[in-house]
């Protein structure tokens, strides 16, 4: 790059991943695209990742920011982009990875084409390890460029973009200030919906990234699900205040919805991905936030349903698929 800046900056956030960080970095540096900038930060790893890294630090595309404090997932995301130096900007986690060679060049594709594109993300496969894929999410069944105050209600009721992998335009994150520092859970989510007031969003639907699902803390801790509820409340609050008086007003449906389906997300995919007992768990979370925003409402019918009736007649009378998981990006990390 001799000294230019790049098109693009990668993010690679690393906390303990050693024998995660060898096919992540691989499949970064072997994308067609070549304009860009990897930044690894490594958080105060305490096992060998420092030693992993070192022989990709010859590539004059990779810099590393060792911390000698582990200062947090979010400290650290945000400190990614203060050091970026692109015109796109993308993060990725350590344990999740590139699976297209072409994913850079499709983004960027979509990006360059379209300057009111403020952010461009992909189709994305849920994986147990490098081997065995779960399924494929998809957020549409086609391509597209659309509003994003169109798009807005599907991240809201549909789900939210995977973290990893998602390409958005700096001066679009710089004009919402950036990341959130006082969000623990979902500040990824506070950024797409805050995107979707800025500009166009792209969708490539197209295997672009994988996810590497494994159990997190928030599994174990009701607590810290209960505050990530609280925390998606105060989202929501904060991106419907971005709407005119009157837009505001016509979308109060869409305002309870949100509300209603952050209380059970998580206890939906327990449920339909065959924990029962954690989906219980996760179900009286709701409960506790707010019960009747949590009963009162479809998504609880069929979480009963699912759970009395098993999944083969479940799927035989209602014929549908296993819903897209809901979990947050940076919960994982």
């Amino acid at each position: 790059m001799q000294g230019n800046a790049p098109l693009v900056s990668v993010t690679v956030l690393n906390y303990n991943y050693a024998r995660f960080l060898p096919n992540c970095l691989d499949s970064i540096l072997q994308q067609g695209f070549r304009d860009f900038e990897v930044i690894v930060i490594n958080d105060r790893s305490t096992d060998n990742s420092l030693e992993v890294i070192a022989p990709y630090l010859s590539d004059p595309r990779v810099r590393l920011i060792n911390h000698e404090q582990n200062k947090g997932f979010v400290a650290s995301l945000i400190e990614g982009m203060q050091e970026s130096r692109g015109t796109y900007l993308s993060v990725i986690s350590a344990d999740d990875w590139v699976v297209s060679p072409h994913a850079f060049a499709r983004q960027v594709e979509a990006l360059e084409q379209n300057p009111r594109v403020v952010m461009a993300f992909s189709a994305y496969g849920l994986y147990a390890d490098e081997q065995t894929l779960s399924f494929v999410s998809r957020a549409a069944e086609r391509s597209y460029v659309r509003d994003g105050k169109e798009v807005f209600a599907d991240f809201l009721l549909k789900g939210y973009p995977q973290h990893s992998g998602t390409m958005i335009r700096k001066s679009a994150y710089e004009a919402l200030g950036g990341y959130d520092p006082t969000l623990r859970w979902s500040l990824d989510a506070q950024m797409w919906l805050g995107l979707c007031h800025v500009g166009d969003i792209a969708y490539i639907d197209e295997m672009l990234y994988a996810y590497r699902r494994h159990p997190s803390s928030m599994s174990k801790d009701p607590t810290a699900l209960r505050n990530a509820i609280y925390e998606l409340f105060r989202i929501f609050d904060w991106t419907f205040s971005l709407m005119p008086a009157e837009e505001r007003r016509q979308k109060q449906w869409l305002y309870r919805k949100a509300r209603q389906r952050a209380l059970i997300s998580f206890a939906a995919d327990a449920v339909f991905s065959g924990n029962m007992r954690l989906g219980w768990q996760f179900y009286r979370v709701g409960l506790q936030v707010s019960p009747w925003e949590t009963i009162l409402q479809k998504g609880s019918v069929a979480i009963a349903l699912r759970a009395l009736l098993g999944a083969k007649l479940y799927d035989k009378l209602f014929r549908r698929a296993q819903p897209a998981v809901a979990e947050q990006a940076t919960v994982s990390v």
